[in-house]
């Protein structure tokens, strides 16, 4: 039913996608609208939802007017589109899509410290999903790791504002930037399967992909340096900081 939209002329199309966005109807039944799309054609699917979320998305500004609110219930649409596209690892096809829109994810997270659970979490949710799209990605071998690359830029981008997060008033939010952080950890012991290359005559049957070479808990150690002195300077609390360090097994260097 929903699928045969994205095969409809291009004005009865366009209505369509506009109406996903913006209507409150689409709320319940996204996902299985979603679902359906994607397998009759990933590809498809995944380039229309960019091209709309280019033009519809907005900034993540604090507003407590009704427009406001209408341009967060865009976004939040927007990002849980990209967010079960993403989780769909079957469709490599939509991922590649969706991975090489860099601009829009980066868009798409741009305001994660603005106050309020509703903007931060689905954020958060699009940053999980893209620090869990790195395994499979890399599975495709050579082919990936540009992909890889790129999802990995999206998180080295985000990571202070997600350390930020650990602090944050919501227990909900709290909790899914930890969920996050402990992700970005396992891409560092995540290899690429790839052809055989020689090296110094030795042969590995994986070879560690380019963005590998990031040192993630040293960089999260970074961050969660910087924001425990941010919070002392301040006369704030760092016990939530102290504890996501202790449950992340990282180290807080003052």
């Amino acid at each position: 039913m929903y699928s045969s939209a994205f095969f409809m002329s291009d004005h009865d199309g366009r209505v369509f996608r506009e109406s996903f966005f913006s209507c409150d109807i689409f709320m319940d039944v996204v996902v299985d609208a979603l679902c359906n799309v994607v397998s009759a054609s990933p590809a498809k699917a995944a380039t229309a939802i960019v091209l709309q979320a280019e033009r519809e998305l907005q900034p993540w500004i604090a507003k407590d007017d009704d427009q406001g609110q209408k341009m967060w219930r865009i976004n939040q649409r927007i990002i849980k589109l990209i967010v079960e596209l993403m989780r769909n690892h079957e469709t490599p096809e939509s991922l590649v899509i969706l991975a090489s829109a860099s601009d829009l994810l980066l868009r798409a997270t741009d305001g994660m410290l603005v106050d309020g659970e509703a903007c931060t979490l689905p954020q958060l949710e699009l940053l999980e999903v893209t620090a869990r799209a790195v395994k499979p990605v890399l599975e495709w071998g050579e082919s990936g790791l540009s992909i890889a690359d790129g999802l990995s830029n999206l998180l080295k981008c985000r990571l202070p504002a997600t350390v930020r997060c650990l602090s944050h008033p919501s227990a909900h939010v709290r909790a899914l930037s930890t969920s996050v952080l402990r992700d970005i950890l396992h891409t560092s012991s995540i290899k690429s399967s790839s052809k055989s290359v020689n090296i110094n005559g030795i042969y590995p049957s994986y070879q560690y992909f380019s963005s590998g070479i990031i040192d993630w808990k040293a960089d999260i150690e970074k961050c969660l340096g910087w924001e425990v002195r941010s919070q002392l300077a301040s006369g704030q609390s760092t016990q939530f900081l102290q504890a996501a360090a202790k449950e992340l097994s990282c180290s807080i260097s003052l």
